[in-house]
Parts: C-alpha cells; structure tokens; sequence
C-alpha cells in the first residue's frame, strides 16, 4: 500500500473508530513513516543522550539489501498461511514466508500493538497488519515465488509486480495464481474493516458485533466512494486524495482537516544537523552508493538533549524498535520456526 491508505485511509479508519483526530494523526503518520524510515541516524553520538534508530524500509525496493530481511518480515511482508485459497498458485508451489491477509500472525502482531496502548506502535503495527492484503501472495525474502516475469531473477516482495499491489483503484493480474484478477479495491476495504474492528474494541470496550459490523458496512460505502472509479494508470490519485481530505472534515471522522504530511518533519523538530561535505539525507535518497563520493558523515545533535525522549521521532523509533522484537518472537514461535535460518536467526540490528 502508498500513503493513500497508509496515511489518509488510516487517518479516516482511525477517527471513525473512535481515536480522536489528535491521536489519529499520530497513528496514520507513524503508519506512513514506517515507508519514510530509511536511513540510519546516530544523534548525539558519544554523550549520555546517544541514541541510533532501526530503520523500517530501504531507500528502493527494486534494490533490497538481502541482511535486512528482518525489515521485510516484521513491516510489510508478515508471513501468513501458505494453504489459505487466496495463495493457491498455478505451479503448486507453497512457502512459509508468504504473506496473506488477516493472518493468526498478523492478528497476533496488531493486537501485542494495540495492548501497548501507544499511539505509536499502534501506528506501525497499523502499517505492518494493511500491508498484508496488498503484499498477499509475496515474501520478504530472495525467492523464485515472487517471480512475476518469464526472466527468472530471484526478488523481494513485489518488485517484479512494480506498484500495482499498492494503488487502491486498480485492477491487475497476478499470472502466477489461480485466481489471477486481482481488484485492489476489494483488497483494501477488506483491510479498512479488518483495521476498523480492531479500533472499535480498542476504544469502546463492550461494543456488540451488531454495532461493529454496521460501522464497517457504513466505512466500506464511504471509502469506496472516496477511491472512486477504476484507475489502471493512477491518474486520479489527487482527487482521489482531495477526497479523502475532505471527508475529514464531516463529523464522523472529527470534523478536523487532515495534516498535511512531511515525512522530514518529525526529524528535523527534534534533531539539529550539521552538514559536513555533502548531505547525507540527499544521498540516501538517491541510492545508498552515491555515499561513496562524500568521504564527511554529517553530525546529528538533539535540539534539546534534556527533552529529547518526548520527540515524536524519538518514540517513534522506540515504537519501530519495539514492534521488530515482538513480530519476530512471534514468528520464530511460528512459520520461522520451519525453516532453516542462517546461524539459526535473522539479524535484529537496524545497521546494513
């Protein structure tokens, strides 16, 4: 999924499951962040008040680097049930790494989010829980049973599926499955209603099935109206933003216009940099390589080192480190726990 669900649909989900628009935002921008969390940053480095982040997504995708499957596993590609119909394939094949929504492992992972009680990790656990409906039929990890195309070229996730998984409004076909049409839009308001349930009996305890099931029903209507029509080059994706936008401001979803989002600015509101040669955050946007021309590692302090552990992008990567530990004690008990891993683990750091 893109920041349309990630951030405008969480943000929606969220404020009609009864999170104030307050504490929505702080789950849909720590949901889209979890994308945005690409790079390493050591702040303050050698003090009391040192701290270095994990980061939740690579800078590109198409280019994994093959020791951070942990990445994959615990934020966009959850393994699920290898037998569920939906992963049936034409060759046969199974993995105990493929994704598939609304998972026991999924379920597991987004309810130890949500008994934190930390808008944050409800946040990513928000991300990692949609993310298995778009991400369905792939795995986090080098393997031929994301191959997409005749070249045989081992992948990650979806990288031979380029975007299409993630664009609400589209129909495409994945070839290598029985059931080969695949319509985004079913896929994610399956997700809203399965997100939306989970917020409900987060926030109003004793709420009857009855209720739960018309709030979802009235979500569906509302936010397939908000996709819109069917969309095969992603040509409507400001109106169908502008949309959403708008539908904020009615009373069911708080009746507050959304934040514009920026994914530097929980960064920047807490930490100072000071730019050595050339700047780093530029060149990990562009590819991790382009770091081989800049022989100066930019510094990193907190703009206050008393206060710092009140940052958003502090307890966001609290949040970050947090959910990785508990998604992999959850699946090292489960579907890791068939297979052979090398030194018998996945690497827990967030360094490459």
């Amino acid at each position: 999924m893109n920041i349309e669900f990630h951030y405008y649909m969480t943000y929606l989900i969220a404020t009609n499951g009864g999170f104030s628009p307050d504490d929505a935002a702080i789950i849909a921008w720590s949901s889209q962040y979890v994308d945005d969390n690409d790079m390493m940053f050591h702040v303050d480095k050698g003090k009391h008040s040192s701290f270095e982040n994990y980061i939740s997504q690579t800078v590109n995708i198409l280019k994994p680097k093959s020791k951070l499957m942990r990445i994959y596993l615990a934020f966009h590609f959850i393994p699920g049930d290898p037998l569920v119909d939906s992963a049936a394939r034409k060759d046969g094949m199974m993995h105990w790494l493929i994704t598939t929504p609304n998972s026991k492992n999924a379920n597991d992972i987004m309810d130890a989010a949500m008994d934190t009680k930390d808008l944050f990790r409800i946040g990513v656990g928000t991300h990692a829980f949609a993310d298995t409906w778009s991400h369905q039929n792939f795995t986090g990890s080098y393997c031929d049973i994301n191959v997409c195309l005749l070249e045989k070229t081992l992948t990650v996730g979806h990288a031979q599926a380029g975007h299409n998984p993630d664009e609400p409004a589209l129909i495409w076909k994945d070839r290598r499955l029985l059931h080969e049409r695949i319509d985004n839009r079913s896929r994610f308001l399956e997700a809203a209603q399965a997100i939306l349930k989970k917020y409900l009996k987060y926030n109003y305890d004793g709420i009857s099935e009855n209720e739960v099931n018309l709030k979802c029903s009235e979500l569906v209507q509302i936010l397939d109206g908000c996709i819109g029509t069917n969309d095969q080059g992603n040509k409507y994706k400001d109106d169908r933003i502008a949309r959403y936008m708008n539908m904020a401001k009615s009373p069911a979803f708080g009746g507050v216009a959304i934040k514009e989002y920026d994914e530097d600015k929980w960064l920047d509101d807490a930490v100072n940099e000071h730019v050595k040669f050339l700047r780093d955050r530029s060149l990990e946007i562009m590819d991790y390589d382009m770091s081989r021309f800049d022989p100066c590692t930019d510094e990193y302090t907190w703009k206050d080192s008393d206060q710092y552990t009140d940052t958003n992008w502090h307890l966001f990567q609290i949040a970050v480190k947090d959910h990785q530990k508990d998604t992999l004690d959850i699946l090292i008990k489960s579907n890791l726990s068939h297979l052979k891993l090398p030194n018998g683990t996945i690497e827990l750091t967030g360094g490459f």
